[in-house]
């Protein structure tokens, strides 16, 4: 009986023995199974990487470097986009640099310091450069002597724009939050490092652009690369950052009411008609009156300096979830048009009519829906 005993629980011991070896033996496999599906999964990325960077290796370029450049009255993700793409292609081993087409606002110049970037220079004339656009694909917009220049590229995440070109270029256009977050795309897509710098230009953009990701037009993308940037700039505290930025959009110290008509400013045509929108920013309901009022002030005056047919002053509220805007025309045809295309306004205080939330943003709303009636309207 004792022997049977000893026997059955050798017997026993043995099989734990072989199962515990067998349990082991299938662990290791799986570790090493997962080991060599994250090298595959990691060598594809790399793989598609390269793709990604070889299909920008013949960008057609002429002699001198590459100027990427955005919109005239540049905000802060045209600014600052522009200095990393331009950093973007210089690591692809292109020759370029970051150009303006005009100063910044307070707020680009907030983020330039805090990145300790330089303001880069303005390009007053773009004929026969080497150009690549940033946030804008619109002639009306852009630097002097565009038609005449070398088109290489456009990153935007607007509407596509009037500019053409015959070349082959790089054209990147996506609905998408700001045009810095497909900058930090691309910057994903070639397998390019991002520096402190360039990370905190970028972080910036986004957060102006998009009303710290409040704004209509924010996507996926845009609220990825928030704590994905904030990360590398070492920012701890964006929201902290934003009321920073926010403060200094408010900002019109020093300037004068046709410097501020212009300090965020563009222009579009539709249906034959030239257009401008210029936008201000408000933090309450009596500031965005006492702004319209002066802007109904200036408007004749600014509007004789430009060629359009049409001009507007939107001034924004963005305060605590509101989105509140006044649009103030410059004359009886411009409300006339206006009305026509955007009857549903809220209230008419007899110098702006007011679009309450979701307001009347430029880029989602004014424009297109403004584009829209001239295009079906030619002759107005």
């Amino acid at each position: 009986m004792k022997n049977n005993a000893i026997r059955t629980i050798a017997i026993l011991l043995a099989l734990c023995i072989v199962s515990a070896a067998g349990f082991c033996f299938g662990k290791t496999q799986g570790a090493a199974q997962g080991t060599r599906e994250a090298q595959e999964a990691r060598q594809r990325l790399s793989d598609l990487q390269e793709l990604n960077r070889q299909s920008i290796a013949k960008l057609q370029v002429t002699d001198g470097p590459i100027y990427v450049i955005g919109h005239k009255s540049p905000d802060s993700d045209t600014i600052c986009s522009a200095i990393a793409y331009a950093r973007l292609l210089q690591l692809l081993g292109y020759n370029a640099q970051a150009a303006a087409n005009g100063a910044p606002n307070n707020e680009s110049k907030y983020i330039l310091k805090l990145a300790g970037a330089e303001v880069p220079p303005i390009l007053e004339d773009a004929s026969g450069a080497n150009i690549f656009l940033v946030d804008h694909s619109e002639y009306l917009q852009a630097t002097a002597g565009l038609p005449d220049a070398n088109l290489v590229g456009i990153i935007d995440h607007h509407g596509i724009g009037s500019v053409s070109t015959g070349r082959q270029v790089l054209y990147d256009a996506r609905p998408i939050g700001a045009t810095a977050t497909i900058i930090w795309l691309s910057y994903l897509n070639y397998g390019l490092d991002i520096d402190k710098q360039t990370a905190t230009l970028l972080l910036g953009a986004v957060l102006s652009d998009t009303g710290n990701l409040t704004a209509s037009t924010v996507t996926e993308a845009d609220k990825k690369a928030v704590p994905a940037l904030a990360k590398i700039a070492g920012i701890d505290d964006v929201d902290a950052l934003y009321d920073i930025l926010h403060r200094e959009s408010l900002s019109y110290d020093g300037m004068t009411d046709l410097e501020i008509l212009f300090l965020d400013y563009k222009e579009y045509e539709a249906g034959g008609v030239k257009f401008g929108i210029a936008i201000l920013n408000s933090i309450d309901e009596p500031t965005s009156q006492e702004l319209s009022t002066r802007m109904k002030a200036i408007l004749p005056e600014g509007f004789k300096t430009r060629d359009v047919d049409l001009m507007y002053a939107s001034v924004g509220i963005r305060e605590n979830g509101e989105k509140i805007d006044y649009i103030v025309p410059v004359n009886e045809h411009s409300d006339a048009v206006f009305k026509a295309a955007f009857p549903n306004y809220d209230d008419y205080d007899g110098t702006a009519y007011i679009f309450r939330t979701p307001g009347l943003g430029r880029k989602s709303l004014f424009v297109p829906g403004l584009t829209d009636y001239l295009l079906s309207h030619p002759t107005e």
